[in-house]
């Protein structure tokens, strides 16, 4: 009978003057393979019956650079922590993974090797799959993709396809960044703040190519608009990508040049954006200043007529172009460096270059002008003040092949879908209809739809079924926040057209987002030089003159730190709880800044409980109604808040503290009551179940020390609060939190919209709501969410401008916790002077 209690563990239960995070080691090698096989005969199950409610967990895949560090661990470690929550409650759970496999870094490390693109990627991925693996994250290899692949890469082409004869896709000469370096072309988003190249740093030239580019700016106002809608659960991503579309509230037409010596059509266009739409009915003449792409000449001396005209597409004129100083009555809005000439308010040049009005006016409506525009190709939609069309032509070999055939009087024509795919080596060759084109695609093309394909990895016969489309949306997409404006944004812009398309059952990719803050080095600059040292080189008698600061980890900065080495040294479950405990997951972590002393002493506090309920089963207690209370208390607290930090917050850090929490409040019951009453029994087991969502293997361990006969601790299911237990009341505004008082679930639970709306504005919320209507703020929509025995949450749209409403919720927030201090100081004055 005793025996079996060492039966199927790796230590000896009751464990005697043993540190269980002394054992990590031992604990992952002993159950690392049954979890693994417990998690693959799941999978099988689901297979076979797939009933279960899904929740797709998505982090952006890696590039295989044949090396994985930290902050790759730190991103799948949030992802697998936040699935396996998933599972444990029941949940069928997709958790993919995959390669970002094309791409500049491929192609020079390759040529500089001496190797093949494809040999030298390939062999990375096998090297990066064996290090995924030995880090025990949960993925999905059956849903395993590579963008390199012509699998997947004939499905980038379809969707280029269909751009195409959507008419989003053109071919023009336009002024483009180039990487004198990378000998390539950069979209504007591969641009930094100091105009140098995202990837050699090398200063980007402006150059005019011919170029295949994508008409993003048409689905501009439509994305900024979705973006209302993702605002309560995306918070300050949502206001980035705001920002990178720009506001929507001008009219964009794309305009012919024609040089004004010679008459010849220019293979090229303007793009004028204006406010009011009825300019463009009667506009003569155009304004650019010297900035502008089409200046060739930016010191000649303006105002000056430009050899360029531009046509009106709707009125069938062609129209003079000034070129004029950047100064030139910039209180005038212009928006792409170019706008409408005004006979009034430029009478002055109009008078110096002798231009009069026609004296044809034409009397069109929104629609007529809308209609003409668009008939000629020519824009005429409402779109963002500053989105530029996404320039998609990259001059590499290691990409997706550009299925475009060029023919001889300069045209172009798709690639017919049975032909699909167009492979790299027949870039360039000649066909019956023309010739290949040379040029590749941008690998953001490629991730703006990869997470579509994990869904159906294996279909020959369409990009995704319509049942494994099914289940999109992605529910929580992991990833760096650098990310946040430029590949959301295609990743969204092509959901969207896809949803056109009635290819996806919904527009919005992603529902909701956990962003991931770096993993910073400990780094060491010579002071004198500016080097950057490694640590071994330095002299501790030497150390005032070396600077120390954490930056992002880098070779050229001496700062990585070798994963391999950590999880051959701390092991895979005490690395996942460094990197879960040092901050939330938005936060940037500086790595050995902090220490596992106190995550060490936690697990230890644990085991200690977990042992002691051992010895001490089937000692006679007796129950005591207040102790009972005492320890339902704590359990209903804890495993509501820990699943809100994990479910809702998304604050892994701050979960692990409830963790602790719970474990102290249970230290405080005596062993013997916790290890023979029913209430004390469930909640420790609780808490080992919440445990492996952290710390897998060292939960199985506790676990099946504690209860040999009732399986895997991953066969249980998440714990449950009591049916009259508290919940959290919400209320959310503009992606702020603004409060989350507890009450009776059973006074919230299940109430319509209305009600909920009722008992926030008389109860709950009311100090809030009052001060917000008193600050003259509209509610645009209010919307509703919960989760049974975790919250009820009220999300709530402001109209108006979204900067200067947070600073008006920031300030209401600061006046009540004001107005809670001068409470909480009467209280106390009352309380001592009673004393």
């Amino acid at each position: 009978m005793y025996f079996r209690r060492f039966l199927g563990t790796a230590l000896r239960w009751p464990i005697r003057d043993v540190r269980v995070s002394e054992k990590t080691k031992e604990l992952e090698q002993f159950w690392a393979k049954p979890l693994s096989q417990d998690f693959l005969s799941k999978k099988q199950q689901i297979g076979s019956k797939n009933e279960k409610q899904k929740k797709y967990i998505l982090s952006m895949f890696p590039y295989p650079s044949g090396r994985l560090h930290i902050g790759h661990m730190r991103v799948y470690t949030i992802s697998d922590a936040t699935a396996r929550y998933y599972r444990l409650n029941g949940f069928e759970v997709i958790h993919p993974i995959g390669w970002d496999s094309f791409g500049l870094p491929a192609e020079n490390a390759a040529r500089n090797q001496g190797v093949d693109s494809r040999e030298w990627t390939l062999k990375n991925i096998e090297t990066m799959r064996e290090q995924l693996q030995k880090t025990q994250i949960q993925f999905d290899w059956d849903r395993e993709i590579s963008t390199c692949e012509p699998e997947f890469f004939r499905w980038t082409q379809w969707i280029f396809c269909k751009l195409y004869e959507k008419g989003l896709v053109k071919r023009v000469t336009a002024e483009v960044n180039w990487d004198p370096v990378d000998k390539t072309v950069l979209a504007a988003e591969q641009i930094d703040s100091e105009g140098k190249s995202w990837r050699s740093g090398a200063v980007a030239e402006k150059m005019k190519l011919r170029q295949w580019m994508i008409e993003t700016p048409k689905y501009a106002k439509k994305l900024q608009e979705g973006l209302r809608k993702l605002a309560p659960q995306w918070g300050e991503v949502a206001d980035i990508q705001a920002n990178w579309i720009g506001k929507c509230d001008v009219w964009r037409f794309l305009f012919p040049l024609r040089d004004q010596e010679n008459g010849k059509v220019l293979d090229e266009k303007i793009d004028i954006r204006i406010k009011d739409i009825f300019q463009i009915s009667n506009a003569e003449f155009l304004i650019v200043n010297k900035n502008h792409s089409l200046v060739a000449d930016k010191n000649f001396e303006t105002p000056y007529i430009s050899p360029i005209q531009v046509l009106n597409g709707v009125t069938g004129r062609y129209m003079p172009i000034i070129v004029v100083d950047e100064n030139y009555k910039n209180e005038i809005e212009m928006f792409k460096d170019s706008r409408i000439g005004d006979f009034e308010k430029d009478k002055d040049l109009c008078e110096k270059f002798s231009i009069k009005p026609s004296g044809r006016v034409l009397k069109l409506n929104k629609n007529d002008i809308v209609e003409l525009a668009a008939f000629g190709g020519y824009g005429g939609y409402e779109t963002s003040r500053t989105l530029s069309d996404w320039v998609v032509s990259r001059q590499r070999a290691w990409g997706t092949p550009i299925p475009m055939i060029m023919r001889e009087d300069g045209s172009a024509i798709a690639v017919e879908e049975k032909k699909l795919p167009v492979l790299g080596s027949q870039r360039g060759q000649t066909t019956d209809a023309g010739i290949f084109d040379t040029d590749t695609l941008d690998t953001f093309f490629d991730s703006a739809w990869y997470y579509l394909r994990y869904l159906d990895p294996k279909n020959g016969n369409e990009l995704i079924s319509p049942a494994a489309a099914q289940k999109m949306p992605v529910d929580v997409y992991v990833g760096g926040i650098e990310h946040a404006a430029v590949h959301m944004f295609f990743a969204r812009f092509i959901a969207y057209f896809l949803n056109d398309l009635k290819i996806l059952p919904e527009n919005e990719p992603f529902i909701d987002l956990i962003p991931q803050g770096i993993v910073r080095g400990k780094t060491f600059i010579e002071k004198s030089t500016g080097k950057y040292l490694r640590a071994e080189e330095i002299n501790e008698n030497e150390m005032d003159q070396v600077e120390t600061i954490y930056e992002k980890m880098s070779k050229s900065k001496n700062n990585g730190v070798d994963l391999a080495a950590i999880l051959e040294s701390d092991g895979v479950d005490m690395t996942r709880l460094r990197l879960l405990e040092a901050a939330a997951p938005r936060a940037p972590i500086n790595w050995g800044e902090s220490d596992l002393k106190g995550i060490k002493k936690l697990l230890d506090r644990i085991a200690t409980i977990t042992s002691e309920m051992v010895a001490n089963q089937g000692k006679p207690f007796k129950s005591d109604k207040k102790i009972e209370e005492e320890i339902k208390e704590a359990y209903n607290f804890f495993v509501r808040n820990i699943g809100m930090c994990l479910e809702v917050l998304h604050l892994h850090n701050t979960a692990l503290m409830r963790i602790q929490g719970f474990t102290n409040a249970l230290k405080k019951i005596d062993a013997i009551y916790l290890a023979n009453s029913p209430e004390g029994r469930n909640a420790v087991q609780s808490l080992i179940i919440m445990l492996q969502v952290f710390c897998p293997n060292i939960a199985a361990e506790l676990w099946a020390g504690m209860c040999p006969e009732q399986g895997l601790v991953s066969q249980q299911s998440w714990p449950l609060v009591d049916f009259d237990a508290k919940i959290e009341f919400l209320l959310i505004v503009d992606g702020v939190s603004c409060g989350r008082p507890s009450l009776d679930r059973r006074n919230i639970e299940g109430f319509e919209n209305d009600e909920i709306w009722r008992m926030a504005k008389e109860n709950e919320h009311s100090e809030f709501l009052r001060l917000l209507e008193e600050n003259g703020v509209t509610i645009e929509k209010k919307t509703v969410t919960s989760r049974n025995g975790f919250h009820v949450t009220l999300s709530l749209n402001l109209a108006g401008n979204k900067e200067e409403n947070r600073k008006i919720i920031g300030n209401i927030l600061d006046t009540l916790q004001a107005e809670r201090r001068k409470k909480e100081k009467k209280i106390k004055k009352k309380k001592i002077a009673s004393v």
